[in-house]
């Protein structure tokens, strides 16, 4: 029997006002610990290296335009690009107005890297697991801007 006007004091009730909001407090305080462990680690993963540090990129020059010694020439003009010419070639045809490069078994980070390197920024795929390089750069008649850089 209840003697007063007030209503009973249910003990579960009080504890949960009590609870509740350290409860929040705790669960902001680890999410937002979390959040910068996490920053922290995706910041440390995607450290930048310097293009000294990084392994030499293997290309092999093709003469697209027909211009003699046009490969060689341009393999000469990367020696102290990061660059590790593997190999020259002619195409059958020469037909090509345009350097392009050729992304033969390589990703798009080393893609982006040659593009920074040469100026290049004309590319196509044609994935080849046997090709003895990543990347085939085929230098077209436009070669000259690409020789200065």
């Amino acid at each position: 029997m209840n003697l007063t006007n007030n209503p009973p004091d249910n003990m579960l009730t009080t504890k949960r006002k009590i609870w509740l909001p350290i409860t929040l407090v705790i669960i902001a305080i680890v999410a937002v610990v979390l959040f910068f462990v996490w920053k922290r680690d995706s910041a440390e993963s995607k450290s930048v290296y310097g293009e000294e540090q990084l392994p030499a990129i293997k290309v092999i020059v093709t003469n697209g335009c027909g211009y003699e010694h046009l490969a060689a020439d341009f393999a000469f003009a990367l020696k102290d690009k990061n660059i590790e010419v593997v190999g020259l070639s002619e195409t059958t045809k020469p037909i090509y107005d345009k350097t392009i490069i050729v992304i033969r078994k390589g990703d798009s980070e080393d893609l982006e890297r040659l593009m920074k390197m040469t100026g290049i920024q004309r590319w196509t795929s044609a994935y080849n697991e046997y090709f003895s390089a990543d990347f085939e750069i085929i230098v077209g008649r436009d070669y000259e801007q690409y020789m200065a850089n």
